[in-house]
């Protein structure tokens, strides 16, 4: 049955074991990505120009293009070499235009879908590493797998306006279209994103105002339901998500609401302990019988219930064996090592051991990394309650509009279609947006007596 147990060169290759020398690496993406967040503080993503670099890259990346590419963007130079003036003065006023111009794309502001590939990188060397997990990340989790749909919604067409027309990047050549890093883990949400995204391609105005709280909602939503899932080990279940509160950014919090158990503090602690989970499952998941890339512990559970009790056994032994062979010979520990007789105790014993190995400065940076994206969006100060998960009333109104499309909408079908993106209200929460939307005109009572009320299209 050696085809079921750990690998153990590879696993100590991976991890830089040395019994001689007593070394051992905390090593992650070795065979699963996970999450794209660096650990390293000069490489986190500060959203400074929010989300436009990423999802400037990402369809970059989507078209085969160079990811750090500017996507072409001419110099103001070298455009002003193309044209005829009338005289000093104007050449010199139509110069400063353009360069104001440039340099509204170099900070994520657009008035065009062609110019969206044209908006660059951070300037910062070290926090382009960071972007480039993201990209990868957005690109292989909800746009690779619908490539031709989305390129063909795109559809980047020269602009009418003249002065647009001169600020669209040239087309470069598209180079090897590059296998995904990462892996979609949750369906249902990528089918929901790619419905959206293909609803939104039709109203182009209102993406283009819309299309970065689109983006990082749905990269927030994806990593914050696969720290959740993941923490449960075998538990994961993509069909059912855990369920994360949000409140509205004007309402009064208090203890007991939903969004103050079940929002940022339950992603927060989950998240502090989450590198453990990076570095284990780069371990667990290193076997022969496992063909498929990033796979996660729910799936390595079911693949070795599936063969049987043999492997089973043989899988569980092999991890016994390194853990007592290799990891506990190269890092003390305080704790006596427990051979359980199952997989997912077992995981968790290894897991008790790794956690203490883990740098707690490196838990922190890789937690900071994921707060940056939650506080750009969704941080709403709570007072002595911390940190709270909040919605705006922008992202509200893109729900909203997404939920209901091109035609109205029941209001009591509204919370199922927040709910299938991933965002949780109490009734608190549901009677202020209610009442905010009826406030801006989007609700329709058909009586006096409000008895059936549907939500109008935003779109």
């Amino acid at each position: 049955m050696d085809d079921f147990r750990l690998d153990f060169n590879e696993v100590n290759k991976s991890m830089g074991v040395n019994l001689e020398k007593k070394t051992y690496r905390n090593e992650r993406r070795k065979t699963v990505h996970l999450l794209p967040f660096p650990t390293r503080n000069p490489e986190r993503v500060l959203f400074d120009n929010g989300f436009m670099p990423i999802i400037a890259g990402a369809l970059r990346k989507l078209n085969g293009f160079p990811i750090e590419s500017t996507g072409g963007v001419k110099y103001a130079e070298d455009i002003m070499a193309r044209g005829k003036y009338k005289d000093n003065k104007a050449e010199a006023m139509f110069s400063h235009f353009l360069k104001n111009q440039l340099n509204q794309i170099e900070q994520g502001e657009i008035y065009d879908l062609s110019q969206i590939t044209s908006i660059p990188m951070s300037e910062r060397k070290p926090e382009r590493v960071g972007e480039k997990e993201l990209i990868h990340y957005v690109h292989d989790t909800f746009l690779v797998n619908h490539r031709e749909e989305i390129l063909d919604g795109l559809n980047f067409k020269t602009s009418d306006n003249i002065i647009l027309q001169l600020l669209i990047p040239e087309k470069e050549t598209a180079s090897k279209i590059s296998m995904p890093i990462y892996r979609t883990h949750f369906k249902k949400l990528e089918q929901q994103f790619k419905a959206d995204f293909l609803l939104l391609l039709k109203h182009p105005k209102f993406l283009l105002e819309n299309i970065d709280l689109f983006f990082a909602h749905y990269t927030f939503i994806s990593t914050s339901q696969l720290i959740l899932q993941v923490s449960r080990y075998q538990q994961f279940d993509e069909d059912n998500w855990i369920k994360i509160y949000f409140l509205y950014h004007e309402e009064k919090a208090a203890r007991w609401r939903e969004a103050y158990k079940h929002g940022y503090q339950l992603l927060r602690t989950s998240m502090l302990n989450f590198y453990v989970h990076e570095h284990l499952i780069n371990i667990v998941s290193q076997v022969p019988f496992i063909k498929k890339e990033n796979v996660l512990y729910h799936e390595i559970y079911q693949t070795v219930k599936e063969y049987g009790s043999e492997a089973e056994s043989a899988y569980l032994d092999s991890l016994h064996d390194w853990m007592e062979t290799y990891f506990i010979e190269v890092n003390e520990s305080n704790y006596t090592y427990i051979r359980h007789n199952n997989i997912p105790d077992t995981w968790k014993e290894m897991a008790k051991f790794i956690r203490p190995n883990i740098d707690k400065a490196m838990n922190s940076r890789f937690t900071l990394a994921f707060d940056s994206l939650f506080s750009k969006y969704y941080y709403k100060h709570g007072g002595s309650l911390g940190k709270l998960t909040g919605i705006s009333q922008r992202q509200i109104l893109l729900l909203v509009a997404l939920s209901v499309g091109e035609e109205r909408l029941e209001l009591n079908k509204l919370w199922d279609a927040f709910e299938k993106r991933g965002v949780y209200l109490d009734y608190q929460t549901r009677e202020i947006i209610v009442e905010t939307l009826d406030r801006l005109n989007y609700i329709e009572k058909q009586s006096d007596s409000g008895d059936a009320q549907y939500v109008k299209p935003v779109l």
